[in-house]
């Protein structure tokens, strides 16, 4: 008998590179990306309901389910409410490795969808770039950890310390709404608790519909 060892099965290329471009396609749309991240935190829940929570109308609204389909991110099920068909979304996540890995998650796509409502966040985006976001929630997350002052967050960022508190309060308001639902950060414990003053302030909310 041979001891040659059995060749172990690659990593599905096509699945990693489905998840790539679904990521990329939500972090292009901020608006996609907040209408996807208020299905997935509510699912399953209509698209009638997510439209109103989130202030679509109804023919982007159902534009969007349908891109979201199409981007194999979400899926309407036979079961319906009021009439209404219900949609589930499925989280999506992945590590991209260059020269540093970076991690995308639903905290993430929910923050970049969050952009297209949040003041702060725009502002900060304006200032330093779409992709100087992906820094500020890492920080974020060492900061709700406890490792990590907001001060310190602004030394990381290299950023004033008002704006620095500014975008860390705005992505704090997403994380603690999203981070049950997110596969890399569910299982992460917080030090910080977040106010529920600041949780009526988040972009999103869960309902029991």
């Amino acid at each position: 008998m041979s001891n040659t060892p059995l060749p172990t099965r690659p990593p599905d290329v096509g699945d990693t590179a489905h998840r790539f471009f679904a990521i990329q396609e939500l972090l292009r749309t901020p608006e996609l990306a907040r209408f996807y991240t208020d299905l997935l935190i509510n699912s399953p829940t209509t698209v009638t309901a997510a439209r109103n929570r989130q202030g679509f109308s109804k023919s982007t609204a159902y534009k969007y389910a349908n891109t979201l389909a199409e981007l194999g991110v979400a899926r309407e099920l036979d079961s319906h409410k009021d009439g209404s068909a219900l949609w589930r979304a499925d989280a999506v996540s992945g590590d991209w490795t260059d020269e540093a890995t970076l991690k995308l998650s639903p905290v993430t796509i929910a923050v970049y969808g969050a952009t297209s409502i949040n003041e702060d966040l725009e502002l900060f985006i304006d200032r330093h770039g779409k992709a100087a976001l992906a820094p500020a929630i890492t920080a974020t997350v060492d900061y709700l950890k406890g490792e990590m002052t907001r001060r310190g967050v602004a030394d990381n960022l290299s950023v004033p310390a008002v704006e620095a508190i500014a975008v860390t309060q705005a992505i704090e308001r997403v994380i603690a709404v999203v981070k049950e639902f997110d596969p890399i950060l569910s299982d992460i414990s917080f030090e910080v608790e977040t106010p529920q003053q600041a949780l009526e302030q988040a972009p999103y909310e869960r309902t029991d519909e």
